[in-house]
């Protein structure tokens, strides 16, 4: 816990001076998920995450060396769907950790009938794109990280001994105990819909990824209120599990929304049930799990003062797996607080 707080802690630090250096704008947000936010206060499935992320449209961070690499995948893939403007609008750059649990967490043996344990540690990079004439956009993630290491189960443990929760017993036999590097790319094509009014915004996105999840679907996205930020920085339907970079906004004023959604993905492939190339002492086969799933959310924005913004939002999905104990339906929360800095 003290590490991942420490990284987060300078992450944080090192974007504040890079924004405040001038940069035209930036934003930092702090995520935090929990199972316990919903209102079915469960300790299993996604049960955690925290990531911090930084945001900016300006040229150093859009041209950086990362950000550059990114580009050139994007131009390389998804420049052969359609034409992707040279530059995006905006980049994001997230480091975070994310885990899941099974439902009997003091049990130190295995549950055949139940998901494994499994955790990420990732650091991400997100690239935004619009249409001349804004009436579509692009989002790109490239996702580098690891499965199996100890920090989540570290974490964890703290926050339960400090809370006087169980401990989870079951660690030792989470998928790639010990580390395995991981990748993921995701592509997204946004189209704004014509009824679109600066108070009340639709919009259908289709997406697709391929790495430790694997997967493609569409997804329908409604926000209505006091609305100031672009729409091609609010994709609540890219979040996979704790991973946000596509949905942190650098531009924007005071805002004060509700917004949702629903999404029917097909998966073909979920490391954190499957495993990877290492052999984990629990893992599922593809046919133990759903290809079709359907995911609903809803939430709430709030300006709180001086460009600093904080969103809710209840997610609910549906079974990733066939049969067992493991057969239902997932639901955690999420706070998100973010600040703006520079120019809007």
């Amino acid at each position: 816990m003290r590490s991942l707080s420490l990284a987060l802690a300078l992450g944080f630090a090192v974007a504040s001076s890079v924004s405040l250096a001038g940069e035209p704008a930036s934003a930092i947000a702090l995520s935090i998920d929990n199972d316990l936010f919903a209102p079915t206060r469960t300790d299993r499935d996604y049960t955690a995450g925290v990531a911090i992320t930084y945001s900016s449209n300006s040229e150093a961070l859009n041209n950086s060396l990362v950000s550059r690499a990114v580009g050139a995948i994007d131009q390389g893939l998804v420049g052969s769907f359609g034409r992707l403007p040279d530059q995006p609008e905006n980049t994001s750059v997230e480091f975070g950790a994310y885990g899941f649990t099974p439902e009997e967490i003091t049990e130190q043996g295995i549950d055949r009938s139940d998901r494994p344990y499994s955790s990420l540690v990732y650091l991400s990079t997100s690239r935004s794109y619009q249409s001349a004439g804004g009436t579509s956009g692009w989002t790109t993630s490239l996702t580098v990280g690891a499965l199996g290491l100890d920090l989540f189960e570290h974490s964890q443990n703290a926050i339960h001994k400090a809370t006087g929760s169980d401990k989870p017993e079951g660690w030792d036999h989470q998928i790639s105990e010990g580390g395995e590097p991981t990748v993921r790319y995701s592509a997204a094509y946004h189209q704004y819909l014509d009824g679109s009014e600066p108070g009340s915004k639709f919009k259908v996105t289709y997406f697709g990824s391929v790495g430790y999840l694997t997967e493609f679907g569409a997804a329908l996205v409604f926000r209505g209120g006091l609305i100031s930020s672009p729409d091609n920085r609010f994709n609540p339907e890219l979040m996979a599990y704790g991973e946000r970079a596509p949905s942190v906004s650098a531009v924007g004023g005071r805002e004060n929304y509700f917004w949702g959604g629903l999404s029917v993905k097909a998966r073909a492939y979920n490391a954190f049930l499957q495993g990877q190339f290492r052999d984990s002492d629990h893992e599922l086969s593809a046919n133990d799990l759903n290809v079709l799933l359907a995911e609903v959310w809803a939430g709430y924005t709030h300006t709180l003062w001086d460009n600093m913004e904080l969103s809710y939002v209840l997610r609910v999905q549906s079974s990733e797996i066939k049969n067992g104990t493991g057969d239902r339906t997932l639901a955690w929360g999420g706070l998100v607080l973010s600040k703006r800095f520079g120019s809007h």
